[in-house]
């Protein structure tokens, strides 16, 4: 893959969703991800669905986008700088 991950911390970034989820390998096994597009950074990229704070949201999300993740737009950090911390989604 040549996408690089998105690593998402306690400032907002701006990222615009441009795929449908898909699996990529890790070295963790098979995980779930969708491509993004940076805003700020203008650079595109991966980000892991795993973390239920994010699947959550993102499931909300997709309902109201007629089914679709591709086209998603939202402002996204996590609640505090520890590994297990929450994601914080808004549009």
């Amino acid at each position: 893959m040549t996408e690089e991950k998105i690593i998402i911390g306690t400032e907002p970034i701006k990222l615009l969703i441009t795929s449908e989820p898909r699996v990529i390998y890790t070295r963790r096994g098979y995980q779930a991800v969708v491509s993004v597009f940076h805003k700020k950074k203008r650079r595109e990229g991966y980000i892991f669905l795993s973390a239920s704070s994010l699947a959550n949201t993102l499931e909300s999300l997709r309902n109201e986008n007629d089914g679709k993740m591709s086209g998603l737009e939202f402002w996204i950090r996590k609640k505090s700088a520890e590994k297990m911390s929450p994601y914080i989604i808004e549009e």
